[in-house]
């Protein structure tokens, strides 16, 4: 059984969700470095499966996220 595409982003919108939180109480910097760029990884891939109509919603009101290659 495939998983709706829509239901995926959400869910990786939670997750980065709560990366971010994460990430806000974290005392150690070099760990918080490495979850923003599991967050910024996060967001990528939400980015590259939601669906048309959603994407150019969240591009309106969402910040530029950098990926690191």
């Amino acid at each position: 059984m495939a998983l709706d595409a829509g239901f995926v982003a959400a869910v990786l919108e939670g997750i980065a969700g709560t990366l971010k939180e994460v990430i806000e109480r974290v005392e150690i910097s070099e760990l918080r470095a490495s979850l923003d760029v599991l967050q910024s990884r996060v967001n990528a891939l939400r980015v590259s499966i939601e669906p048309r109509e959603d994407r150019a919603d969240a591009e309106s009101c969402e910040e530029p996220v950098a990926v690191e290659r």
